[in-house]
């Protein structure tokens, strides 16, 4: 059985969201970079962690699940072919997926491989079905 650390887990997804959000603010004024970039982190930063109903939070995990994939899919298409890893269980955190059920959640990929990773599958297609499929297993969920 894989265990994956859970500090581990909170870091690569602190680092994959800070790498995401630097990327957010480009400038080519010396003058305006600073404040522009703190605005725009301090919106994304507010986006990333506001909720208002149990439907926000949802979509909200969902869209911070489809960053997550399009910034390392090369990486949870490696970690599903073997059956688990460190960016499939951030993949499995942030989608909702107990860390005690991600063994289970991880053979699933495993076992859907070529459907959830054909080449003509967006990252999209991807968070939309394994949400499904977090969504029909109640147990897997936190």
């Amino acid at each position: 059985m894989l265990h994956v650390n859970p500090a581990a887990i909170r870091l690569l997804l602190i680092g994959s969201f800070i790498g995401v959000v630097s990327g957010c603010a480009v400038t080519t004024r010396s003058t305006d970079g600073t404040s522009e970039t703190l605005q725009n982190t301090t919106d994304a930063s507010s986006d990333f962690t506001s909720s208002t109903s149990p439907r926000d939070e949802a979509r909200h995990s969902d869209q911070k699940a489809k960053q997550f994939a399009s910034a390392n899919l090369d990486r949870i298409r490696e970690d599903a072919a073997r059956g688990g890893g460190e960016h499939l269980a951030a993949f499995a955190y942030l989608l909702g997926v107990k860390e005690e059920r991600q063994p289970e959640f991880f053979q699933t990929t495993r076992q859907n491989f070529s459907t959830l990773f054909a080449s003509e599958r967006t990252t999209d297609d991807l968070v939309a079905q394994l949400s499904e499929e977090v969504a029909n297993h109640p147990t897997w969920r936190r």
